[in-house]
């Protein structure tokens, strides 16, 4: 059985959570089309355990948007191991909305993505050079950043 972990994504003073599987091929808890997800941490257990899983709290992630759109914007404080986390797991969260299960969220940026990525300390693991972003790639972020916290927030209307 694969691990499960809780994943919330913070904006505008409000977090939803998601129940990430992380297995031979890592992806979204989800049920019928739908990402598992819910707006405490008691709501989101009660979620995993009805859809047959139970979720390792020691495991637990947290995105704070709002932060990461204000480093982006400042391009001071930039994270790219945090960016290139919450890009992966907005690819995670797109795969189950738009039902795409082998397309990247914003691939069409995928050169921001790499640029990011070559920060990250794989990339130096696999020999990759780093690459340092440009106001463009930051530019590229906040589109990601923005359409990422607008994903979540429509998860809203999904109770």
């Amino acid at each position: 059985m694969a691990d499960i972990y809780p994943v919330g994504v913070a904006s505008g003073g409000s977090v939803v959570w998601f129940a990430w599987i992380s297995g031979d091929y890592d992806q979204l808890m989800s049920v019928e089309g739908v990402a598992v997800h819910a707006f405490n941490r008691d709501a989101l257990d009660l979620a995993v355990v009805t859809a047959g899983g139970t979720l390792d709290w020691d495991g637990e992630t947290e995105f704070d948007v709002d932060s990461l759109i204000a480093s982006a914007r400042s391009g001071v404080g930039v994270d790219p191991e945090e960016v290139i986390n919450f890009w992966n797991f907005m690819t995670d969260l797109f795969r189950v909305v738009e039902n795409v299960p082998m397309e990247m969220f914003h691939s069409e940026l995928i050169d921001t993505y790499d640029v990011f990525f070559s920060q990250c300390g794989i990339a130096g693991a696999i020999g990759l050079e780093s690459v340092p972003f440009s106001r463009r790639d930051l530019d590229a972020l906040l589109i990601v950043l923005r359409d990422g916290r607008q994903m979540v927030g429509c998860c809203r209307t999904l109770v």
